[in-house]
């Protein structure tokens, strides 16, 4: 039996919480760089801090991407995926969260790899 799909409600909020997560992918390049205490107590959970840093490490964020980033940084996003919240909100488009990050997870991987650190995607 097929399940119907559900056009109204939160379903897509558990991947939304993933995909806010690619700053993680961040913090593993910082770590090249930081010791733990100074990506924690510096740079925390502020996407745009950590995505400058990345950069300098060989990063590369596209326009596109830079526009998602600044988007979660900019609004409840984060906060609205973890506690469902009603009401209207503005929300990035789930093709382009996963593009941004598939586009931070490969580049970390690229740069982490070229640094001889064991990655698995």
């Amino acid at each position: 039996m097929e399940l119907p799909q559900i056009k109204h409600g939160h379903a897509e909020m558990p991947r939304r919480f993933l995909y806010y997560h690619a700053q993680l992918c961040l913090k593993a390049l910082l770590r090249q760089k930081h010791d733990i205490e100074t990506v924690r107590n510096n740079f925390g959970h502020k996407i745009k801090l950590l995505v400058r840093e990345a950069e300098t490490l060989g990063l590369i964020v596209d326009e596109n991407d830079r526009n998602v980033l600044a988007f979660i940084v900019d609004t409840d996003a984060i906060i609205d995926s973890r506690y469902i919240r009603t009401g209207t909100k503005r929300l990035a488009s789930l093709e382009a969260l996963c593009r941004t990050c598939k586009s931070i997870r490969d580049g970390v991987g690229t740069i982490l790899r070229k640094n001889d650190v064991p990655v698995r995607l």
